[in-house]
């Protein structure tokens, strides 16, 4: 083979690791939870019941999302004497999924992205 065909050979052979190696891996599902309410929410970061504040890792600031503190949420907490109104984002709309959501922990999967709504009183 001629130098100039082994060079061409070479360089073929060298793109093609190339391509291989700069493929990435799939990446990890994301979520969110946005705090459309009027209060604090306490937001969980990992379900493993280590919880900085006891039953929630951090408070939400009204209008702010999870994504301030973490690219994956893995839930949020109500206290006593509050229920909260649910958004599931599907196809780039808030869908009301719940209007009743009672006081304790909720969880959410990592693909799922909600919008909550704390209230004093909720549903009918």
């Amino acid at each position: 083979m001629s130098l100039p065909k082994k060079a061409a050979a070479v360089g073929a052979a060298l793109g093609m690791a190339a391509t291989l190696v700069v493929s990435a891996p799939a990446a990890a599902a994301s979520n969110y939870i946005y705090n459309a309410s009027n209060l604090g929410l306490g937001v969980i970061h990992v379900q493993d019941g280590n919880y900085t504040h006891g039953n929630y890792d951090v408070v939400l600031p009204k209008g702010q999302k999870t994504t301030i503190y973490w690219a994956n949420a893995a839930g949020y907490y109500i206290g006593p004497g509050y229920c909260a109104y649910v958004w599931e984002l599907s196809g780039g709309s808030w869908l009301l999924i719940n209007d009743n959501v009672l006081p304790g922990q909720h969880y959410i999967s990592t693909t799922r992205t909600i919008k909550v709504d704390v209230e004093r009183t909720c549903g009918s």
